[in-house]
């Protein structure tokens, strides 16, 4: 009897993949990322950038957390995705630009 052929896994639905076992490890990632778009918002911004507000993320990670210099960290594989899940509220319809996502779109 042949092994089954193993299909590798399309790279969008393995980012995708990828994105969500992240954000069930790390949902207070999501949290800040959205805390920071509300205060955007707050203060009268309709757009902004979604990896302005990853880099204030690392920052922040950096300085208030014991985590280890070596230890987890905010890819930049997640970006566009947090920016389309947040986009997912009404609120935040059209806050970022969206382009063609890494790896492509899923099928």
């Amino acid at each position: 009897m042949e092994a089954p052929l193993l299909v590798p896994m399309d790279r969008a639905l393995q980012l995708d993949a990828e994105f969500d076992r992240f954000l069930e490890e790390n949902p207070h990632v999501f949290r800040q990322f959205r805390m920071i778009c509300c205060k955007l918002k707050a203060k009268g911004h309709d757009r902004w950038g979604a990896k302005a507000i990853w880099e204030i993320l690392r920052y922040q990670m950096a300085l208030e957390t014991n985590a280890p210099a070596g230890g987890p960290r905010l890819n930049n594989n997640m970006v566009s995705r947090m920016a389309r899940k947040v986009m997912e509220e009404e609120d935040f319809a059209g806050f970022f630009e969206l382009r063609s996502l890494k790896g492509g779109e899923p099928d």
